[in-house]
């Protein structure tokens, strides 16, 4: 059975006349086909509404000319009382520069009284009603996030530090077998404390309005620590690094970005794998290519690997490794993408904003 749709409207009109019509369109068959029932509060100042501080409306028909205020001051008046409320203005001026300015202020719509009729205001109550809701969704998950978040700084990232101190502890007191199982312990709780600060990291870059701070990067120096990780891993791999200055637009998490490239291309490409990372600069933007030859990636998944919890068929990893790199990497307004490289392998380019000094 359809779920019945309500939707709660507040107007904001002085004018007796102007409430009526307002109030004969929506109830027209036009508004009928959107919503099932509609509730119009309407009041002819904005002092009773900021005396119902604790009111939800689903959309607001705000009339710019009131007793207490007129035009632009009204909306921005109106925006601070009815919280998230979408916001339609209504007026009786026909001026194109008031409405962009009402619009960049925040009002979802703005509508000339003179050109309203049931059609329209429809189409504007279900652009406000969808957009508030969908950002009000999108405000639920970020505020979800936001808790994940907070228990991974305070529960579980706590908690692996114990039990890492206390591996430590045995490590440095028993002996033969048992201190092999302490030393897993401590190397397990570094695997899982750095999984923990990646996971703490995307959910910041996709919370944070504003962004990470961004800083200047010294490409080649994070290339050339990259690689020295990679060989730590296997010493039978070749890897080579075409020297390059050049400075980036990212964070101190680019050292994890590149990290996770070097270390997928040993794990896929085996120990004894080649792996070749070339430098390009054009146009502002700064181009890494690491080229292997290992196995390469199938077509079929070229962008797929970069999705929230893709691995290889071969990979023992939990699939979060690409999906970090993807994630950080757009952060800093850059893009990634897999090819064939010319070694048989994989190549993956790494598209950096260049730091202009």
């Amino acid at each position: 059975m359809p779920e019945t749709v309500h939707l709660d409207v507040l107007l904001v009109e002085d004018n007796p006349g102007d409430a009526r019509l307002v109030d004969h369109h929506l109830k027209s068959p036009a508004v009928a086909h959107f919503v099932d029932d509609v509730t119009v509060s309407h009041v002819e100042s904005l002092a009773p509404v900021a005396e119902r501080s604790g009111a939800t409306y689903d959309v607001v028909l705000l009339d710019l000319g009131l007793p207490e205020s007129t035009g632009l001051a009204t909306l921005d008046r109106a925006t601070e009382m009815v919280d998230a409320a979408p916001i339609i203005v209504l007026t009786g001026m026909q001026n194109q520069e008031m409405a962009i300015e009402a619009i960049n202020r925040g009002a979802q719509d703005y509508l000339p009284k003179a050109d309203l009729d049931g059609d329209r205001l429809v189409r504007a109550l279900r652009y406000a009603v969808v957009r508030s809701r969908q950002q009000r969704a999108i405000q639920r998950q970020t505020d979800q996030m936001d808790f994940f978040n907070s228990i991974l700084q305070h529960d579980i990232l706590n908690g692996m530090n114990v039990i890492r101190a206390r591996g430590e502890l045995l490590e440095s007191e028993l002996e033969s077998k048992e201190r092999e199982y302490a030393s897993t312990i401590v190397q397990w709780s570094d695997d899982l404390i750095d999984l923990t600060e990646k996971v703490r990291s995307v959910l910041e870059t996709v919370t944070d309005e504003g962004g990470r701070d961004h800083e200047h990067r010294e490409l080649q120096t994070v290339l050339a620590a990259a690689a020295e990780r990679a060989q730590s891993v296997s010493d039978e791999c070749t890897v080579t690094v075409e020297p390059h200055s050049v400075t980036v637009i990212a964070d101190e998490l680019l050292d994890d970005v590149f990290g996770n490239l070097f270390l997928n291309a040993v794990e896929h490409g085996g120990p004894d794998v080649t792996i070749d990372v070339t430098t390009a600069v054009e146009d502002g933007v700064v181009t890494v290519c690491i080229a292997d030859d290992g196995d390469g990636v199938p077509d079929s998944e070229a962008r797929r690997i970069f999705e929230r919890g893709e691995k290889g068929s071969e990979s023992g990893g939990t699939g979060f490794g690409l999906y970090f790199v993807d994630t950080m990497v757009r952060s800093y307004g850059g893009d990634i993408w897999v090819e064939d490289s010319d070694l048989g392998g994989a190549a993956f380019y790494v598209e950096l904003p260049h730091a202009s000094l």
